[in-house]
Formats: structure tokens, C-alpha cells, sequence
């Protein structure tokens, strides 16, 4: 249905069905840019047995999976500073290759 379950589209009606949100037409609504075409389908698929529990569940999971891409992202820029000394346009010329 969607092919990025955390992009735009499926963040929103995620966002949507943790805030209390139930109604398959209006979660398909959510649907942004190429899953426009798609509301429809994504209105069946989104029919279902949706619980206030399932909600506090996914809000548990997607809390994490930021923490997880917050933590990635900070791991990202430490070894981006630690390896810039090694940079190819920060050694002396004498050391670069010509290639």
C-alpha cells in the first residue's frame, strides 16, 4: 500500500490513529503526494480493530524509533568529526593523490 510505512503519509495516519482517530476514510485522507492515488485502497486496508491500547503500543514504538534516528544521527556526526582530519583536501599536498 505504502511503499515507506514512516514517511509523510504513514506518519500522519499514524499520528492520526494515536490521537484517537478510527475512521478509515479520513485516515486515507492523509495520504500525501503519489498515495493520493491510492486512498481507496488505503481506506479497506485501514479497516480493522483498532484499539486505544493498539495506540498506546505504536506511540511506544515510534517514540523509540526517533529516539533510535536521533541517536543514529548523533553517531552520524561524531565519526564525521572524527574522520575530517583524514579528508583527502585536508592532507598536505604532498600526500594527495593525483588520480
Amino acid at each position: 500500500m505504502l511503499s515507506d510505512l514512516h514517511g509523510v503519509s504513514g506518519r500522519a495516519m499514524m499520528h492520526a490513529l494515536i490521537a484517537g482517530e478510527r475512521d478509515p476514510r479520513t485516515l486515507a485522507r492523509l495520504a500525501k503526494s503519489g498515495a493520493r492515488k491510492k486512498t481507496d485502497q488505503l481506506e479497506e486496508a485501514l479497516r480493522g480493530f483498532f484499539t486505544d491500547h493498539h495506540a498506546t503500543i505504536l506511540k511506544m514504538m515510534l517514540d523509540n524509533s526517533d529516539r533510535i534516528g536521533a541517536q543514529i544521527a548523533a553517531l552520524d556526526a561524531l565519526i564525521e568529526d572524527a574522520i575530517s582530519p583524514f579528508s583527502p583536501d585536508r592532507r598536505p599536498a604532498s600526500l594527495r593523490s593525483s588520480a
